[in-house]
């Protein structure tokens, strides 16, 4: 990922407003229980304690209303899945036959490299059916290494029968008439940005009696999003083309325009470092 910073103190600067610099690295180990406790349910993520902390510095400031970006990439269109389906949409040319070959030879490359793992998952559901390759852009590990990984025997013969996709076919019902793009907003819509990003924001946000209100998930805004075209939601592999057009109007280019960065934490550097002993003791005792 790309660093924040710089573009943030860049913004700070083109617009003249102030920048308050929060660093939690110290605290991602120590706030990690307060964090599960607080959100009440699974969530793989340690963005909820950068929440927390910036919220917690609002607060003491005297501010209690932060205004944050969450739902400008589902509405919007702004995930690499989304320039993945555009990409995978071109291949349709070729027999599904031999896009599955080119498939398992694809995901038999060892995959130490980035670059190779992003290939395997943009590659993993070649020839598959229209629904079942749009829900897999959703899916980590293919389904069978769920079942063969992390459940005992016992949970195994409990949960076989279950089909993961099975909520995505229900939201996807009568959805023909939409664009494989709108399908996954429409997905996005009401899986991860309700379930993951809504959820750790508002939970994290109001346990320091801040509010966090959320501008791009205006009711009028998302409604007329779902009637602007897919080709200016996403042009020339652009993502949230439309959005970024605009906002040309307000900041600077490389701003605009530079590589996604998620809001998150380094977690594989994070598990074999300060997490390190904390993973060994916890799963010993398993």
């Amino acid at each position: 990922f790309v660093d924040d910073l710089p573009y943030a103190k860049k913004v700070a600067s083109y617009l003249d407003v102030s920048l308050n610099i929060i660093d939690g690295r110290a605290d991602w180990l120590t706030s990690f229980d307060n964090m599960v406790w607080q959100l009440d349910e699974p969530q793989a993520d340690l963005a909820p304690i950068n929440v927390s902390l910036i919220s917690r510095f609002a607060r003491k400031t005297g501010i209690k209303v932060l205004l944050g970006g969450t739902g400008g990439d589902d509405i919007f269109s702004g995930y690499r899945r989304h320039q993945a389906l555009l990409i995978n949409n071109k291949l349709e040319i070729f027999p599904k036959s031999l896009l599955k070959m080119v498939s398992s030879i694809i995901q038999s490359i060892p995959s130490g490299i980035p670059k190779v793992r992003r290939l395997q998952k943009l590659s993993r559901d070649w020839g598959a059916n229209d629904t079942d390759k749009l829900l897999g852009y959703f899916n980590w590990l293919p389904n069978n290494e769920l079942f063969r990984e992390f459940f005992s025997i016992g949970s195994r013969k409990e949960i076989e029968n279950y089909a993961p996709y099975s909520y995505g076919k229900e939201l996807l019902q009568n959805k023909a008439h939409l664009s494989q793009l709108d399908q996954m907003l429409l997905l996005e819509q009401n899986t991860f940005l309700i379930d993951h990003n809504l959820n750790y924001t508002d939970k994290l946000s109001m346990v320091n009696g801040v509010e966090a209100r959320v501008p791009y998930l205006d009711f009028e805004l998302v409604k007329l999003a779902g009637h602007i075209p897919p080709k200016i939601k996403m042009k020339n592999n652009v993502p949230k083309y439309i959005l970024k057009k605009v906002a040309e109007k307000y900041l600077p280019k490389d701003v605009i325009y530079r590589s996604k960065t998620g809001f998150g934490a380094p977690v594989k550097e994070l598990i074999k470092g300060d997490f390190k002993k904390r993973v060994s003791n916890d799963l010993s005792k398993i």
